[in-house]
């Protein structure tokens, strides 16, 4: 699979698996057993735990929506960088923040494995009250 192919496939799964939940796409293009890595520790491999995860996700940001702002690719891999946005479904307030994204494919074409560094100290901040903001 060429380089592009690969990261055209890496912008389906922000585009329609995590913006539009399409768990069929997520199917397509991930490995059943695919690894995690993310914020606050791995999940569980496979494709459950991701759904686990979007349906969080979208609970705590019922309108999040994702960009890809840049990506790139070598080998096997596909890097992107994403600006992530939502609205907090507990205090109302809107957040933003970058994502940088690796996944790696296996010999099939599906990635195998996925890191997320998101900036979750940037979305706290825009989150927590005035007084904490100072703080952080």
């Amino acid at each position: 699979m060429s380089t592009e192919d690969l990261k055209v496939r890496a912008r389906r799964l922000i585009e329609e698996v995590l913006n539009q939940g399409d768990l069929a796409v997520a199917s397509e293009l991930m490995s059943p057993t695919c690894t995690h890595h993310i914020p606050g520790g791995e999940l569980a491999p496979g494709l459950a735990s991701l759904r686990d995860w979007l349906s969080r996700t979208h609970r705590i940001f019922p309108d999040f929506h994702a960009i890809v702002e840049d990506g790139f690719a070598a080998g096997n891999q596909v890097a992107q960088r994403i600006t992530a946005y939502g609205t907090h479904a507990a205090t109302g307030r809107p957040a933003e923040f970058a994502c940088l994204h690796v996944l790696r494919a296996g010999p099939d074409g599906r990635f195998t494995e996925h890191w997320c560094a998101a900036d979750v100290l940037a979305a706290l901040a825009q989150l927590s009250s005035p007084a904490l903001r100072q703080v952080i």
